[in-house]
């Protein structure tokens, strides 16, 4: 058997890679269901009539919040029992959840939907990424990562390519009346399309073999809360943990303001959600793919030569490479060039989802694996997923003014978090090539 995956007990040699793929489909499950929101901004404003900021707290506040503050107790959870049954359970929560959306006649009923989606989604990537490290060894994982984070860019693409798709035959069909609920717009049909088939993923998530837990399992210290030894490691390595948790969730702040770039081509340039959905999908479709696979084959490479810090250093220079499109495609003179500039943004996000969980997980103790990938998820969601769309509706609707109030704003928070990024990343190198060493030397002790 070959010494690059570690199958569950009496399983061939790829399971580990068909279980990465259930586990993928189901992360473009997720994204599908929480990106095909951004499609429907000016239905939803106007049916619900809110402003930009109050939409903006649909992806940013109730449902980024959520996804994360939920995601340390999930990920406490993962490290002690059984991951796919809680990635299941998350998955037909969500997917209901979402189901409910459609079902939403107020903006508090939406809000408190997308809260739910919010809370089913979080149970994914912690339970994922410790079966992942249990599944395959260190110079491999980064591919298995890469594999597995494909599902944001389908999910991603799927939901702005068949979404708009969807979104425009549903509108062209007159309103469908329902026994209690009463009529349902387009925007309501297309929640619930999307939503419930993620039932029939979760019922494929239980047929999975759970991975053995591997790694050294260091004796659990008797904390006063669970979470305490999980503080314990962060504190040790301060200037890594800035640039894991910090450094990669100011990333995602970067990478998460592309939320309003289809709202972009139908704001400036007229475009149909269609034509919008499409252009975005597809650069999530190539791009995205494309930065995964560098970024996994690129560190497994640099691993071999044994620089330990690959997933990190990559990870500092993909945030000069995204600040450069995110400052100049809002401010693109047409739509083809503000198009053309959708491909880089979207290579360099696909650096941060394979390559901080992967470091994360070469350097974490087994029994906190889970847990610290949700305090990766917790603080990328909080900062990232929450002020990415926020912070440019806030600049748009408080600061900026005019026609292009929305573009300045995408401009200007990239022109100022792009550097900082880079610094927060660039700062913890040593300590985690320090802590890489340690970590090898538990493993060939114990």
């Amino acid at each position: 058997m070959s010494n690059d995956v570690k199958p569950a007990s009496g399983s061939p040699s790829w399971y580990p890679w068909y279980v990465t793929g259930v586990l993928m489909v189901a992360y473009v499950l997720s994204f599908l269901d929480r990106q095909i929101l951004y499609l429907m901004v000016e239905p939803i404003k106007a049916d619900l009539k809110i402003s930009d900021f109050q939409f903006s707290l649909l992806t940013g506040g109730a449902f980024g919040i959520f996804y994360t503050l939920m995601g340390l107790p999930i990920g406490w959870l993962a490290d002690r029992y059984n991951r796919k049954k809680l990635i299941a359970a998350g998955i037909a929560a969500w997917s209901v959840m979402t189901a409910f959306c459609g079902l939403s006649r107020s903006y508090i009923e939406l809000f408190l939907a997308r809260v739910g989606v919010g809370v089913g989604e979080a149970t994914l990537s912690p339970s994922a990424y410790s079966m992942l490290s249990d599944s395959f060894d260190k110079a491999r994982l980064p591919k298995a990562m890469s594999f597995y984070t494909f599902g944001i860019f389908i999910g991603s693409g799927l939901a702005m390519i068949i979404g708009g798709q969807v979104i425009a035959a549903v509108a062209a069909k007159p309103d469908i009346v329902l026994p209690i609920f009463g009529a349902m717009r387009s925007w309501h049909m297309v929640f619930i399309i999307v939503g419930l088939p993620g039932l029939l993923v979760s019922l494929w998530m239980l047929t999975l073999k759970e991975p053995a837990r591997t790694g050294v399992v260091v004796k659990k210290a008797k904390a006063a809360f669970p979470f305490a030894e999980v503080l314990g490691f962060i504190r040790s390595h301060p200037l890594m943990s800035v640039s894991m948790f910090l450094g990669s969730a100011f990333f995602s702040v970067l990478a998460y303001a592309d939320s309003w770039y289809p709202e972009l081509f139908i704001r400036l340039w007229g475009w149909d959600v269609g034509a919008s959905g499409r252009i975005n999908g597809a650069s999530s479709l190539i791009g995205g793919p494309l930065g995964l696979l560098f970024a996994g084959w690129c560190s497994s490479r640099w691993l071999a030569q044994g620089k330990t810090d690959a997933c990190l250093r990559l990870t500092a220079l993909a945030a000069v490479g995204i600040t450069i499109p995110a400052v100049a495609l809002p401010l693109m003179p047409n739509a083809q060039a503000m198009a053309f500039m959708l491909f880089p943004f979207k290579f360099f996000i696909g650096f941060t989802p394979v390559l901080i969980p992967s470091a994360l997980q070469m350097v974490a103790p087994n029994h906190l694996r889970a847990q610290l990938g949700a305090v990766f998820l917790f603080t990328t969601g909080i900062i990232g997923i929450s002020m990415g769309p926020i912070l440019p509706a806030f600049l748009s609707d408080f600061v900026f003014q005019g026609s292009r109030a929305l573009p300045h704003a995408l401009a200007s928070a990239a022109l100022v978090i792009g550097p900082l990024t880079f610094a927060l990343l660039w700062v913890g190198l040593r300590q985690y090539r320090e802590r890489f060493a340690q970590a090898a030397a538990e493993t060939t002790t114990a």
